[in-house]
């Protein structure tokens, strides 16, 4: 991939900000046409710089009161049996992240689900059902501070 021109730079900083744009506001920001704002963001979409376009939905209007940071141990490093865990993670819906980690843990997970009881459901029938799993230690969100999409760049 060719690097990005300033323009298309400023273009992504726009969208991820607020995807639902107005291209005469794109237009006057950018100093391009609309032909050109539009063949740039489908070149964006076509090189894999955009992934897609979201509604970024309140958690809590949706009854998902509950955010649970999950970390995980596995009992062996094999690269079978980490594949395998990683595969059934990627599976379960109230999984909203997964990062493999070094450290104390191997994996970190971002559980959001409704309350205490659907968190306890959720390890006792799905998460301790996938095999591999030594460790599992829980710490409930109290509030968010930041919470964004936008990338530093």
């Amino acid at each position: 991939m060719e690097e990005l021109s300033k323009q298309e730079l400023a273009l992504l900083r726009l969208l991820q900000k607020n995807a639902r744009f107005d291209i005469t506001d794109l237009t006057e920001r950018l100093g391009m046409s609309r032909t050109s704002v539009y063949d740039r963001i489908k070149k964006l979409e076509s090189e894999g710089y955009i992934k897609g376009i979201v509604a970024l939905v309140d958690q809590k209007k949706v009854g998902l009161h509950f955010t649970v940071i999950v970390n995980i141990s596995l009992n062996s490093q094999r690269i079978e049996y980490v594949d395998e865990f990683l595969a059934q993670i990627a599976d379960l819906e109230e999984v909203m992240e997964a990062f493999v980690i070094g450290g104390a843990f191997d994996v970190v997970l971002k559980v959001v689900v409704n309350n205490p009881d659907a968190y306890n459901d959720f390890v006792m029938q799905k998460l301790s059902a996938i095999p591999h799993i030594s460790k599992i230690q829980s710490s409930f969100v109290m509030r968010y501070i930041k919470q964004t999409s936008a990338l530093p760049f």
